[in-house]
């Protein structure tokens, strides 16, 4: 059944969306830190996927050494960022497969795919697969960061970026032995291609979203500790490609709007197609407290994208649980049958330092002293995790009152006739959930008007909507007016006879 989009309805009268928080898998963490190339973190910044060559879970993601002693303000993690390969048979019970590509101290083999000798860092490893491409099934856009390499000039045999960082193109037979094929590609105006993940589409054309800083807009406003040197907000960036090698425009697609506190800014969108458009998932930055938590987004162009509500789908636990400072995603939500699956890797820190005072400048802020500068990111320990959600119920239109107060739905103009209509919907104890079917002049059609409807009570996935007048709509049909009481629709469609 089609998400509810904001455009399916016409007038909303005493309603607001319910968002559905993700449930935490009971085996999290998944993966902790346990080798000396990852004892600060297996920290996302890559793709999990469910392999349709040999139906083994896969996970490219970015691993980095622990910092046990911290006495400044400089983290070194994003200096010795190394991608990753994670396998699995169930998607729960994870592993470091041994392979032969990269040495460390006391191991001959181990599960890390790029080292800093063959480009500098590497993250945001964005990975496909091709089971119809016999030679090269397996390709990957990475960043590359050459600078915290041994030869700042060159990622592997192809020159560095102008820019810090930029994004390379790889191919591999079998998703472990990678080929640099082209770059530098994907360069970020502003320097901010730190987040950028790449999307292939069924045309075989690219979608990439990344992180920007769009200047602040007049009258707007920025957490005074989090003036951050580019003078803008963390946003949401698209560029396409017809092949993946030539890039057009960046555009901003999603940044602060009235609706959102001066904290909030954002890193990543991982978008899925759905029907009738994309689902995101957005990694949203309260920076007031230095967090990160994720929020749902739907669009249908992947350009012009709707939050429903501005609280979580999946909030921070408390501090010093992993996921309590940060949530970072990876590369797209994983869709099998009734589920959503989002994995992640949770971070035990917070994003920056705030309530240090041994440094300078120092400002009183509501009550409490805090560094009165924007801080570079704090070493991650992050482990591996995953949250799952029911696909067909991640929002819903709710009475935004609640108790005996109804709330109204109107959608817009459309073509029902002799059609069913189905819901999905959940109705609390003593509510109700009605339709009735409107005109073209906005009117209750005889037979098909709210005293005609049988009302829905319960809990139910496709609920054929029935009236006096029967079950398919008349000709003359054009809308539907619902009414909830204690009641949440997540979904309507229809159905042909």
């Amino acid at each position: 059944m089609p998400l509810l989009m904001p455009d399916d309805f016409e007038s909303l009268k005493l309603v607001a969306w319910r968002v559905e928080e993700g449930e935490q898998d009971q085996n999290n963490p998944l993966l902790e830190p346990a080798m000396p190339w990852d004892s600060g973190g297996i920290m996302a910044h890559g793709t999990v996927l469910l392999d349709p060559i040999d139906g083994l879970w896969k996970a490219w993601q970015v691993s980095t050494p622990a910092e046990t002693t911290f006495e400044g303000l400089q983290a070194e993690h994003e200096k010795f960022r190394r991608l990753t390969y994670l396998e699995s048979e169930d998607g729960v019970n994870w592993y470091r497969p041994q392979l032969p590509f990269v040495k460390w101290p006391g191991h001959e083999q181990t599960n890390i795919i790029f080292d800093l000798n063959s480009g500098g860092t590497a993250v945001y490893a964005s990975v496909f697969v091709d089971p119809a491409n016999n030679e090269w099934p397996y390709e990957m856009f990475v960043l590359r960061t050459p600078v915290y390499g041994p030869d700042p000039h060159h990622v592997g045999h192809l020159p560095a970026p102008r820019e810090k960082r930029a994004t390379y193109r790889y191919r591999s037979h079998d998703g472990k032995d990678w080929k640099l094929l082209e770059g530098p590609i994907h360069p970020s105006h502003g320097g901010g291609a730190d987040v950028s993940y790449v999307y292939r589409q069924e045309d075989g054309s690219y979608v990439s979203y990344f992180k920007n800083y769009p200047k602040l807009k007049e009258g707007g406003r920025i957490v005074t500790y989090d003036n951050n040197p580019r003078g803008g907000l963390r946003s949401i960036a698209r560029r396409t490609s017809k092949d993946g090698s030539t890039w057009g425009n960046e555009i901003t697609v999603l940044e602060r709007d009235w609706r959102d506190p001066d904290f909030a800014q954002f890193l990543e969108l991982t978008p899925v197609e759905v029907e009738g458009g994309y689902l995101g998932v957005v990694t949203y930055y309260n920076s007031a407290i230095q967090t990160m938590s994720l929020q749902m987004a739907a669009s249908r162009d992947g350009i012009h994208w709707w939050r429903p509500d501005r609280r979580p789908t999946l909030p921070n636990p408390p501090l010093g649980e992993y996921g309590s400072g940060m949530i970072w995603q990876m590369h797209h939500p994983i869709v099998l049958g009734d589920k959503m699956y989002v994995y992640y890797a949770g971070s035990e820190g917070l994003h920056g330092e705030i309530f240090d005072t041994r440094f300078e400048p120092r400002i009183d802020v509501g009550g409490e002293t805090v560094i009165g500068f924007q801080t570079p990111t704090l070493p991650f320990n992050t482990a591996l995790q995953r949250a799952t959600w029911q696909f067909d119920r991640l929002w819903a239109l709710v009475p935004s009152v609640g108790g005996a107060t109804l709330g109204e739905a109107v959608t817009r103009e459309q073509e029902p006739a002799g059609r069913k209509l189905v819901v999905n919907a959940l109705v609390r104890s003593g509510g109700s959930l009605r339709a009735e079917l409107l005109d073209d002049n906005g009117l209750p059609i005889p037979g098909y008007s709210i005293d005609d409807n049988l009302a829905i009570s319960g809990d139910h996935r496709q609920a054929i909507v029935k009236w006096a007048g029967g079950d398919s709509a008349p000709a003359e049909a054009v809308k539907i007016r619902f009414v909830l009481h204690r009641a949440f629709l997540y979904g309507y469609d229809w159905q042909e006879r």
